[in-house]
């Protein structure tokens, strides 16, 4: 009760509180004999009893059902097959039990004129109303088995319905068992998709927030107070939903017949959740146990699709099945494949029975209520949205503890406004949280990479696109990106159908995530690369060396070696993208590699993990789509790592080991191909990175072995000379060898690749990884340096190790400072992407696509590119390098820039080229040349770009035919959908494209037969009728069903490698796999916990030896109403501590002990801890259930007068035969009812429970209880201050 309600009004003697209504609880249990002995305990607890009690039990195979009928009586249980569902069961057990009348309740009608005191008739007793407290009310209390009402649930249930007479359904709080702060529901929805929507936060904890009476849509059944006309008129749960969301649905009928849901949120229960905790099985909706989430599944769908109306049924389906696909996806994801194949059988499940849904909605109809009045009961738009991203985000973040967790929206730490002392202590703890976050060096080193690499980038910032050096202004669009990838025809030059480079791909899905950006996508690979490769060396290295100090310094130092910001300076995209990822490469190598299994942990049979693998293997493969250099590297590695593992002598590692290497090695090849396989065809292009082929000037073996690369910002010289003498005094540490040497043999690798590539193009990729492998064993060198240079005692170490750490820390920060300096641009910068004269870019747009001839090189080498629109673009040299050669169009600029005197015009305008274009840098004699060949006119020459013009008319599709003249076709960039003209016979359509299978032309519907032209050019036969022509190029089934394989392989290795998602359990309950496990979970020093540990090691001693376990000793009983067996009693005893470590009283000898019993006595509690055969006579339950004379009436029994206790049927259950609230057994004439009665020789009634003064002693012997001819008040036997067994303090 809050302290908002009104207090109860003074009831007449033998009435209970709100007496018109009448309750019948209906208690369902199934295997729960965990959690029976509280769910009982709270149901005779009642401030407000029932009436009436039934139970059911289906098939419980433990002992719920011999509880059940221990508490009640045999005649009250109902034993109902296994596979019954809980709407079923409570069917049954309201069908067997006929509502109470005022024969059965003689309150309920007006009291007999008759005073059998004074023997005297009272005529105003006939006066009064026939039915004194108005018409009865019959009430249906459904309880769970594992739910446990607070003793005064049931009085705030009623009191709703006394306030709101309209109400027909009535829910209380429900909060967690395991956490009795924590709320669970305070009513329930569903949303359309299907979810169970309470509107609470994750473990939000109960502050009144939600203590109001409002309409809900639904409660939940557990706790669940329901009219029984209502009941019957509805008929019930339906038997289509045998657990889940039948409480939702029946609310949901209950809602659109006119009903009234109400919450009470002063009646509390506590829940817990067994079926769907899976703390027990779920066997009845099926033949065998089924997962509870598929069963949730199928009846969110079910409740949903029977009970929406109206036009949103459409709706609801799309969303109910696009939803499920989706969390199909998530569960697959977070590597949970059981929930994604719930999520797929729980929907087909009811979608494939089509006639039940029917049957179901046409049992409905239409409803009195239209769906518009019930839409404020459903969540509002766009929250189950925001309470998935949350999950989500909670799911892979996690939450900082459980106490922030649980404060939710609804509350906080200060549920009011803070006052002027405590604003003071919270601002001072803001202040001492911005301290601790300044602390520590994650944060701080990404802020300070940060501000240092937006200094240096200073002119990389602004507008423009990135271009220069190796890399090639991108697209726009993150779309014309997938084009490029997606497409298997790439107009580039005289077109073809080469495989585009799949770091394309990359780029495209980065962009996609950025708002379609490209040139934010680049600015984040290149600009930001030096401080993410900076911050993903920190927390990699967490588990080489624990010094923070040691892991900042690492970072930092890779953050600035050469490598990376010459990559930076060079616009070398695969060699940024790489100094991000090799960090973490590095640690998950390490753990596939299982180099932090000890020998020892190796012995026992210990494995490497298959998620780092996957993690590797994913990761090696982007990095090989930038920078294929690293696949021969890693392939050398792993063949390193099993060479070792052989020559320790671990073969037991051997077959583990090769089967983590063919998946480290082929998933690449696979997931990249076909351009992989073309990298395997030509292996000296593994050697080549993303962008153009940029030369610079070869490093020298002295700056490789420096870490110096070369080229533009990526020469350190001697500056890093103190990390490469670091590594080096590595070798000298005695301890932690195998680390060292692991991390020396991949440097030396490292530089053998770099000496390689050196020869050929940059050797940055190479030396990045020589470079992380030197500061890796130089932090593990460094670790602990302090102890060991100071145990040698003083000598020529010291100046040395000094000497090697002031270089080594003077290394990075030199570096940082120069990088400042001089600036982080080189080649590359912000520039305009168009790479042509404007106007020319603009006439590439024109139906005719003109083409233009760029020609670059040297006096002896001439190198030429035929370029469509503005110029080049991202992709474009991977393309064009692996485009077959066109020995045609090379005869033809050879003879241009030879000066043959030929007209090489026409030839020109047979591969669409209108204009020729020499860029600043190209030889001078290129112009000259070129002014005098004829067929071409110069046009303009500008900043040392000159252009010259074909004098020819030129477009990409022509009608030729002999003795004509070519006839030009509008066409666009692919296809080309326009009308021809009718001419002569044998004309030829012609592309000036490269011939390929997939180019599919008609004219008038009628397919065209292609031919070859000039050997290389695709053309068709043109009939001499004109029509409508539609030119397009077909993608191949093989090229579009290899991308969706590649997606979906692609997908399952991230699955793979992303971390499972963790399985919380909030109890502390140890899995079911029968009572006997349970007592061997008692730990502490109290009572009980000595106690239960002696009886389990009595039982594993009898066990052991066949015989019977003897007997426990008497220990001090507990307050209980009902028994608990010890296996059971275990599970709720490892919720409390004992009673002398909770109760506020010292539990010491002849002491005060509030739950102690008489000694040698009955008392009012059961005296032994053990499960006794027999019935319950020594706990004060009475053979035969609840039969006490004083509540059985006789036929021809005198009419009740008020004054006498009214009668029940013979050995039936009657409204208090539980006995009192507290466990105290019902004596022979005891009424609950009934006024305070003078005891014989002056006794009074006990009113406030054992003195404090008494001792344990003086309750013994044969000393009856004091109470027990007329017990007043079960409160009063609690001081104040007491506290129930719980923990709780109820009056």
């Amino acid at each position: 009760m809050s302290v908002n309600s009104p207090a109860p009004a003074v009831q007449a003697p033998g009435v209970p509180e709100f007496p018109r209504h009448v309750v019948t609880a209906v208690l369902v249990a199934h295997d729960g004999a965990r959690w029976l002995p509280k769910a009982l305990q709270g149901l005779l607890a009642q401030e407000r009893p029932v009436q009436d009690v039934v139970a059911a039990d289906t098939g419980s195979a433990d002992d719920s059902a011999r509880l059940l009928s221990e508490a009640i009586g045999d005649q009250r249980v109902l034993h109902l097959a296994r596979r019954t569902g809980f709407g079923a069961a409570v069917e049954e057990a309201a069908r067997s039990t006929a509502p109470l009348t005022a024969d059965d309740l003689p309150y309920l009608r007006r009291r007999s004129g008759w005073d059998p005191v004074s023997r005297s008739w009272n005529d105003d007793a006939y006066d009064e109303p026939a039915q004194p407290h108005g018409d009865p009310v019959q009430w249906l209390w459904l309880l769970h088995d594992d739910c446990e009402p607070d003793p005064g649930a049931l009085a705030a249930l009623l009191r709703t319905a006394e306030a709101s007479p309209s109400a027909a359904i009535i829910g209380p709080k429900l909060r967690s068992w395991y956490d009795r702060r924590q709320l669970l529901e305070t009513g329930v929805s569903i949303a359309r998709s299907g979810r169970r929507w309470t509107g609470l936060e994750r473990r939000e904890q109960d502050q009144g927030q939600h203590d109001q009476v409002r309409p809900v849509l639904s409660v939940s059944s557990a706790g669940m107070l329901v009219r029984r006309d209502v009941w019957e008129e509805l008929g019930g749960f339906d038997r289509r939903l045998p657990l889940m969301r039948d409480d939702v649905d029946f609310c949901w009928r209950a809602q659109s017949a006119g009903h009234t849901v109400l919450i009470a949120p002063d009646a509390v229960m506590r829940h817990a959740e067994a079926a769907s905790r899976e703390r027990r099985p779920v066997d009845c909706a099926g033949r065998s146990a089924v997962n509870p989430h598929r069963v949730d599944k199928a009846g969110a769908v079910y409740t949903l699709l029977a009970n929406t109306r109206g036009p949103l049924l459409p709706y609801v389906m799309l969303r109910i099945v696009v939803g499920t696909l989706l969390r199909t996806l998530a569960y697959l994801v977070g590597k949970v494949p059981g929930q994604a194949v719930d999520e797929i059988v729980g929907l087909l499940g009811v979608l494939l029975r089509p006639g039940r849904l029917l049957a179901a909605r046409h049992r409905r109809g239409r409803g009195v209520v239209p769906p518009s009045e019930l839409r404020p009961l459903f969540p509002p738009p766009g929250a189950t949205v925001r309470a998935t991203v949350d999950q989500v985000v909670s799911n892979f973040a996690g939450r900082a503890d459980d106490a922030t967790a649980a404060v939710g929206r609804h509350g906080g730490a200060v549920e009011s406004g803070p006052g002027e002392d405590d604003g003071d202590y919270l601002e001072l703890e803001q202040f001492a949280r911005l301290k601790r976050i300044a602390r520590k060096p994650g944060p701080v080193l990404f802020a300070v990479l940060l501000v240092v690499s937006l200094a240096a980038c200073r002119g990389l910032l602004g507008g423009g696109a990135l271009a220069g050096g190796a890399l090639l202004p991108a697209d726009p669009g993150a779309s014309d990106l997938w084009d490029t990838y997606a497409g298997s025809w790439h107009a580039l030059g005289a077109g073809g159908t080469q495989a585009a480079p799949p770091y394309i791909a990359v780029l495209a899905l980065f962009a996609t995530v950025l708002f379609g950006s490209t040139g934010l996508t680049l600015t984040l690979f290149l600009v930001a690369s030096v401080p993410l490769a900076g911050v993903t060396a920190y927390f990699a290295s967490r588990p080489l060396v624990e010094s923070r100090l040691l892991r900042a310094w690492a970072s930092v130092a890779y953050a600035f070696l050469p490598a990376a910001t010459g990559a930076l300076a060079g616009g070398r995209l695969g060699t940024a993208v790489l100094a991000i990822l090799l960090p973490l490469m590095a640690r998950a190598a390490v753990a596939s590699a299982g180099l932090q299994l000890s020998d020892s942990a190796i012995e026992r049979g210990a494995r490497p993990g298959w998620r780092a693998t996957w993690a590797l293997a994913l990761m090696l493969t982007f990095t090989t789509a930038f920078t294929p250099v690293t696949w021969p590297l890693a392939l050398v590695l792993t063949a390193g790592a099993l060479a070792w593992r052989l020559a320790r002598g671990q073969q037991q590692l051997l077959v583990p080991h090769l089967l983590r290497s063919a998946a480290l090695v082929v998933t690449p090849i696979v997931l990249l191909a076909p351009w992989s396989l073309t990298l395997l065809g030509h292996p000296g292009r593994m050697l080549d990175e993303a962008g153009l082929a940029y030369s610079t000037k070869t490093a020298s073996g002295l700056d490789l072995l420096l870490l110096s690369p070369g080229g533009p910002k990526a020469s350190g010289g001697f500056l890093l000379i103190g990390v490469v003498l670091a590594a080096l005094a590595a070798l000298m540490r005695g301890t932690r060898r195998t680390s060292i040497v692991a991390a020396w043999a991949v440097a030396l690798t490292g530089l053998l690749f770099a000496v390689i590539e050196n020869g050929k193009d940059w050797a940055g990729p190479a030396t990045l990884i020589y470079g992380i492998a030197l500061l890796a064993a130089a932090a593990i060198g460094a670790e602990g340096a302090n102890e060991r240079i100071a145990a040698s005692g003083f000598g020529w170490r010291q100046p040395v190790a000094a000497l090697i750490a002031f270089a080594a820390v003077a290394a990075p920060l030199l570096a940082a400072f120069t990088w400042v300096i001089d600036g982080a641009d080189g080649p590359l910068k912000r520039t305009d992407p168009q790479q042509v004269p404007a106007f020319v870019a603009e006439e590439a747009t024109t139906s005719d696509q003109p083409r233009t001839l760029v020609l670059t090189g040297t006096e002896g080498h001439v190198s030429y590119a035929v370029v469509r629109g503005s110029g080049a673009r991202i992709g474009d040299a991977e393309l064009g390098a692996e485009a077959p050669r066109n020995h045609a169009l090379d005869t033809v600029v050879a003879n241009l820039v030879a000066g043959s005197g030929a007209d090489q015009g026409s030839r020109l305008a047979g591969y669409d080229v209108r204009y020729v274009l020499a860029p600043k840098g190209a030889p001078r004699s290129f112009g000259r040349v070129l002014d005098s060949t004829p067929g071409l006119s110069r046009l303009s020459q500008s900043d040392g770009t000159e252009l010259w013009r074909v004098n020819q008319d030129v477009s990409r599709i022509t009608i030729t035919s002999k003795g004509a003249q070519p006839i030009g076709v509008p066409a666009g960039r692919l296809e080309a959908h326009t009308k021809v003209p009718a001419g002569p016979s044998g004309r030829v359509l012609r592309i000036a494209d490269t011939a390929e299978p997939g180019w599919h032309a008609t004219l008038d519907g009628s397919a065209l037969t292609p031919v070859k032209v000039d050997g290389w050019a695709q053309g068709f036969e043109l009939p001499a009728n004109g029509g409508r022509l539609d030119l397009t190029f077909k993608e191949p089934v093989t090229h579009i069903g290899w991308l969706g394989i590649q997606a979906f392989l692609l997908l399952v290795v991230i699955v793979l490698a992303l971390p499972g998602r963790s399985q919380q359990i909030d109890d502390d309950l140890p899995e079911a796999e029968g009572a006997a496990d349970i007592p061997g979970q008692a730990t502490g020093e109290g009572r009980r916990a000595r106690r239960l540990q002696a009886a389990a090691e009595a039982e594993a001693e009898a066990a052991a030896t066949g015989a019977e376990p003897a007997p426990p000793e008497p220990a001090p009983a507990e307050p209980l109403p009902v028994r608990v067996p010890p296996a059971r009693q275990e599970a709720q005893e490892a919720q409390e501590p004992a009673y002398d470590e909770q109760s506020g009283y010292p539990a010491q000898e002849g002491g005060y002990d509030p739950y102690a019993a008489p000694e040698g006595g009955d008392g009012y509690a059961y005296q032994n801890t053990g499960y006794q055969e027999g019935s319950y006579q020594e706990a004060g339950y009475p053979e035969g259930g609840y039969q006490d004379p004083a509540y059985s009436h006789s036929q021809g029994a005198a009419e009740w007068d008020g004054s006498q206790p009214y009668p029940a049927e013979p050995a039936g259950y009657d409204q208090q035969a539980y006995g009192d609230a507290y466990g105290y057994p019902p004596q022979p004439g005891y009424d609950p009812y009934a006024p305070q009665q003078q005891l014989p020789d002056g006794q009074v009634p006990y009113e406030q429970g054992y003195d404090e003064q008494q001792g344990e002693g003086d309750q013994g012997g044969e000393q009856p209880y004091p109470g027990q001819a007329g017990y007043v008040d079960p409160a009063s036997y609690y001081a104040e201050g007491d506290q129930h067994h719980d923990g709780s303090d109820y009056q």
